[in-house]
């Protein structure tokens, strides 16, 4: 059974996803999640401090989904696994998806407590783009950029999906995370 205060996480998640943020109550929280509202403040102490929570608590779920096997195989394998496994997460129509849209651009939840956790929680895919320039065949940009290029597009083909904007074909997508990993690397100069 869930704890409490995983309860209320989730009962928040799933308010923000249907009714957006700005409605977003104590009360409204603790009547999803079955809880007295008291007990909210037991775990959280304002509306700010929950939300910075779920996001803490989402970038968890999604960095524990998408980098698990991140060790194995070659890097291009290492990447592309992510790609698809980030596009496969972005699409689905979840509460996490349409509350993450709600509340990530807040200017209180992008602060450097956060940023400190993503880059603990995405390290591993640092070390992949580190170990690309080291090893000579990934461009020689900050990490961030080289995620910007080539990760980045899984999550906006995704959203569009989800959106129900778009609905690409599987070939489609491998051939859109190919391209990104190809943006991403050194040309190699033919020989003469």
């Amino acid at each position: 059974m869930p704890n409490k205060r995983d309860l209320i996480l989730r009962a928040t998640e799933k308010i923000i996803a249907s009714s957006g943020i700005q409605g977003l109550s104590m009360q409204q929280v603790a009547n999803e999640a079955g809880v007295a509202a008291g007990t909210i403040y037991r775990y959280f102490k304002d509306k700010n401090e929950l939300i910075l929570e779920l996001r803490k608590n989402v970038l968890a779920h999604v960095a524990a989904f998408i980098l698990e096997d991140h060790q194995l195989g070659t890097l291009e394998q290492r990447f592309k696994r992510i790609w698809l496994k980030m596009h496969s997460f972005g699409k689905q129509r979840t509460p996490t998806n349409l509350s993450y849209e709600q509340y990530a651009h807040l200017p209180e939840i992008n602060n450097e407590e956060i940023r400190n956790i993503e880059i603990t929680l995405f390290a591993p895919l640092k070390q992949l783009f580190d170990e690309g320039k080291a090893a000579g065949i990934m461009q020689p940009l900050h990490p961030r950029a080289l995620y910007a290029l080539s990760m980045e597009p899984a999550m906006a083909i995704a959203r569009t999906t989800r959106r129900g904007q778009i609905q690409y074909e599987p070939h489609e997508i491998e051939l859109a995370c190919d391209l990104c990993w190809k943006t991403i690397l050194i040309p190699i100069k033919p020989t003469h």
